[in-house]
């Protein structure tokens, strides 16, 4: 079906149109169907109309690209009248279809058009980004104003896949782009022919950023996660490393070990150049604050950071910093700089490596870490992650942060004198505390668990809502006699045993949190006695539906014991068990429990690794 069949479709029946969500539209026919407007495509959904209230697809068709001289004619159509549906119908707003209407739902789809998905109808959005530069032609709406969401490796992404599929009409818009006199003159001196493909790619973002700066796109959110696979294809990978393999920054086990480290560094660094090449465009003053209301900000693993974080220097009113890198000391300066710089940073993530032995580590973290001084009127999410805080001055700040709501530490060394100073902070408004696989002092842990200290606080476990505590390396001691006698509300809860006394103190704390939704045990080690996961699985608050046992069932015995006197109704279980067991009658148990329970699964999952093996089971 082409755009003029749907168009004298539309025009042949009376269509009643109901607005159900900002992504979507009901259009009722004899048969209803749905249209989902993407740039200027309809993806339409006919479903029978005995079963449309239980949402069953019986048939499906794509209807092809619609061009924006149909698309016009169908915003014109004056007979689309708006009906009040009859009650058994699906919902109660209408709205006739016309511009304000579509503009309003076009609005809403191109705030993030760089979605993570790449297919056909993302690769549509990149001529349409630069039919700017045809002359003769204008769209119907101004897509680029409406982009607030900037997903810069997606953008790649998706930049690099229409260049693979498309190479005819990147010369187009090439040849366009050479002849337009209007645009900066940058353009005029571009080189791109001599890196064959990822040169054609890096013009058409900035031609595209360039378009977004003059119509005066609003972003509020950026983020740069560039990833092996992203850039493996201009990598020549049949020379061999100088380096011998090492890896001079973090990796995911998406890359392959023996890439050209040299060149990858090379590519991230042009890729980063867009953004400092936009920003410091001579004939084009506006690129300067084009992220000047940036509220939200993301640079993971690969990306370098300095420029970026240096281009970013206007930005004054950030809500969001996340950050990821392995040599912090690299970026102190521009990262400490920006953090100063903020009027309301609520949310600050932080995720490092373990390389302390790195010249110059241990002050950069300090630095870092204790200039969120600052902005401690405003901060509200704490999360740091895979860092050694060594200096015992680094949370002296932390008694100021009257707002928080999270604080997160995660793989983290940190000092017994940081461990006071948490515990010693009124921080009223803290709901979820985490502290999961950190380490301390070794002489003080094993006589004294330090996060005690925080429990014992009366102005921070009585307001917890989510408490997750799992440190392997550091023993409970008295830690959940403290949990028991000072937390009550708490929702999501997660803990380990590591004594015999920890069971009766746990067996508490389950009775004096009626609430809790979900819960998570491990045992990291501690014998667990015969009986232990009946008396559990009795204890548990009734509107528990979230469970993860990690080494606490032993054999499907205890397994099919754990199933047989649970009583909560559960949504979500996830068991892991020694390898000494075989987890497919772990499986066909759970199968045969839901039977008999009358419970339905969604999701059955089994995984047997060298070290252990986990059952995972969603019910609906």
């Amino acid at each position: 079906m082409d755009s003029k069949e749907i168009l004298n479709f539309f025009d042949r029946k009376k269509l009643r149109i109901f607005i159900f969500s900002k992504q979507r539209i009901r259009i009722f026919i004899p048969y209803p169907c749905i249209i989902c407007i993407i740039c200027n495509s309809f993806h339409i959904n006919v479903f029978d109309n005995k079963k449309i209230n239980e949402g069953t697809n019986v048939k499906k068709f794509v209807v092809e690209y619609v061009g924006n001289e149909h698309f016009s004619s169908m915003l014109s159509f004056q007979h689309l009248k708006s009906q009040r549906p009859e009650p058994d119908r699906l919902g109660p707003l209408d709205s006739k279809v016309n511009h304000t209407w579509c503009k309003n739902g076009i609005i809403y789809l191109w705030k993030n058009p760089f979605r993570k998905e790449i297919d056909y109808n993302h690769t549509k959005i990149i001529p349409v980004l630069l039919s700017f530069l045809k002359k003769d032609e204008n769209t119907l709406f101004d897509y680029p104003c409406f982009i607030t969401h900037l997903d810069f490796d997606n953008l790649f992404r998706i930049a690099s896949n229409f260049f693979n599929t498309n190479e005819d009409e990147v010369e187009y818009f090439l040849g366009l782009m050479e002849q337009d006199d209007t645009l900066p003159s940058i353009f005029s001196k571009l080189e791109y022919d001599k890196w064959p493909g990822f040169g054609q790619i890096w013009v058409i973002i900035l031609l595209i950023l360039v378009n977004m700066v003059k119509r005066k796109a609003n972003i509020q959110w950026f983020k740069f996660d560039i990833r092996y696979n992203d850039i493996k294809g201009f990598l020549n990978n049949n020379r061999e490393e100088m380096d011998g393999g090492v890896e001079y920054y973090y990796v995911d086990d998406e890359r392959i070990v023996g890439s050209d480290v040299e060149m990858r560094y090379n590519i991230v660094n042009r890729i980063e150049n867009i953004i400092t090449t936009l920003l410091r465009l001579e004939d084009l003053d506006e690129s300067k604050n084009f992220f000047e209301n940036l509220e939200y900000l993301e640079l993971d693993r690969s990306s370098f950071k300095i420029a970026i974080l240096e281009a970013f220097s206007t930005c004054k009113n950030l809500k969001t910093i996340e950050i990821e890198h392995p040599y912090f000391q690299l970026i102190l300066t521009p990262l400490v700089s920006l953090i100063k710089k903020q009027n309301n940073l609520e949310n600050i993530i932080i995720y490092g490596v373990h390389n302390a032995y790195m010249i110059g580590y241990h002050e950069a973290i300090f630095e870092i870490i204790s200039s969120l001084n600052t902005v401690v009127h405003s901060l509200k999410r704490i999360e740091i992650c895979g860092i050694k805080m060594m200096n015992d001055e680094t949370f002296k700040f932390i008694g100021k942060c009257k707002n928080l709501e999270i604080l997160k530490l995660e793989d983290s060394y940190i000092s017994i004198k940081n461990f006071e100073w948490i515990a010693l902070a009124e921080l009223p408004k803290l709901r979820s505390l985490e502290l999961v696989y950190n380490w301390s002092n070794k002489e003080y842990v094993s006589q004294f668990n330090p996060i005690q200290m925080i429990l014992q606080n009366k102005n921070i476990s009585p307001n917890l809502k989510i408490l997750h505590l799992l440190n392997t390396y550091i023993k409970n001691h008295d830690l959940l006699k403290s949990i028991s006698e000072n937390c009550r509300n708490l929702i999501n809860f997660t803990t380990q045993l590591t004594a015999d006394d920890d069971i009766q103190f746990l067996f508490t704390i389950l009775g004096n949190n009626p609430n809790i939704k979900e819960f998570q045990l491990l045992n990291p080690g501690y014998p667990i006695s015969t009986g232990f996961i009946i008396n559990l699985v009795k204890a548990l608050p009734k509107k528990t539906d979230y469970i993860r046992l990690v080494n606490i069932v032993s054999n499907v015995d205890e397994f099919r014991e754990f199933l047989e006197n649970c009583v909560v109704d559960l949504k979500f279980l996830y068991v892991v068990v020694s390898i000494q067991n075989n987890i497919d009658e772990f499986g066909e148990c759970v199968k045969n429990w839901s039977e008999k329970r009358g419970k339905n699964i969604r999701k059955l999952d089994k995984f047997s690794i060298p070290s252990d093996k986990k059952i995972l089971v969603r019910w609906e």
